[in-house]
């Protein structure tokens, strides 16, 4: 059985001039043994009262609700931002303490069967780079999904 059944690749990006940290989320299901299959959805989504270091934090948190909320289990989650990425499989594997929002983030990994935290190159994470910067016209709070046309 393969580890995991869906990817979320996400990526945050943050406005000064608003304030307003832009997310977004792309969701894959697992094809074969590389396990990048077919794109099944995209999120665009606006937040406000996020710091500007904490975007791609937020935006691995709420992948994490989506996938929660989807009834998903078995989940790896993938992020452009590697030293974020290793903290928190570090923190997951070995329950160490982690701040506010890092604290949030391990408490729902934790809910899942099967969770991994991934690295993606930043120059192959363009689609979750594009929906985060796209979020940029929508009004904070507000949130787009966009059904990939497979």
């Amino acid at each position: 059985m393969p580890e995991w059944i869906q990817t979320l690749t996400v990526d945050a990006s943050y406005s000064l001039a608003t304030g307003i940290t832009e997310v977004g989320i792309v969701i894959q299901e697992r094809s074969g043994r590389s396990g990048r299959g077919p794109i099944v959805e995209q999120l665009s989504e606006s937040h406000r009262d996020i710091s500007a270091g904490d975007g791609e934090l937020y935006a691995v948190f709420r992948a994490l609700e989506v996938a929660k909320h989807r009834g998903f289990t078995r989940i790896k989650v993938r992020s452009d931002y590697n030293h974020m990425r290793r903290s928190l499989r570090e923190r997951y594997r070995d329950g160490s303490v982690a701040r506010d929002l890092e604290v949030c983030v391990l408490q729902l990994a934790r809910s899942f069967d099967w969770i991994d935290f991934g690295y993606v190159q930043r120059t192959k994470n363009q689609t979750a780079h594009a929906l985060a910067r796209k979020a940029t016209h929508l009004s904070p709070t507000a949130k787009r999904t966009l059904t990939a046309e497979i």
